[in-house]
């Protein structure tokens, strides 16, 4: 078998682009968020975006000028606040998730942040949402 080689193969220069870049650059409120994620939700705060892909992410809605999103699935926001501070003052982020009370958790910090005017919280499934969006506009 054929060994591949890419640049994160390593798990120790993986986590020194964490500590030396990652880490560093995440807006303060990320990180609290994450922090407190897995403070109240332990195992389960894995289902967060991790603070490289949330960099990665917030790179790609810039160079893409992404002014309108959808989020399906929110659980405590860490990617919908990355996506609200990444999008322009006047862009928005309809996110919907059945758990209100996860959500609630993130709220804070999207607050915090200033961009709370971006997010439109749809507490709910995605599917009827999603079929009325395509049948009404």
């Amino acid at each position: 078998s054929t060994q591949q080689k890419n640049i994160l193969s390593s798990p120790q220069l993986l986590q020194y682009i964490l500590e030396t870049s990652a880490y560093p650059n995440e807006h303060p409120q990320l990180k609290e968020l994450r922090d407190s994620t897995r403070e109240k939700y332990g195992y389960w705060s894995l289902m967060n975006v991790p603070a490289d892909e949330g960099a990665l992410m917030s790179i790609m809605l810039k160079l893409m000028n992404a002014k309108n999103t959808l989020e399906i699935g929110v659980f405590t926001g860490y990617s919908l606040l990355t996506t609200a501070l990444a999008l322009p003052d006047d862009g928005k982020v309809i996110a919907i998730d059945p758990n209100r009370e996860a959500y609630e958790v993130g709220l804070p910090y999207i607050q915090k942040a200033g961009v709370e005017h971006k997010v439109e919280f749809v507490e709910g499934t995605a599917l009827p949402f999603l079929s009325d969006l395509l049948n009404n506009g």
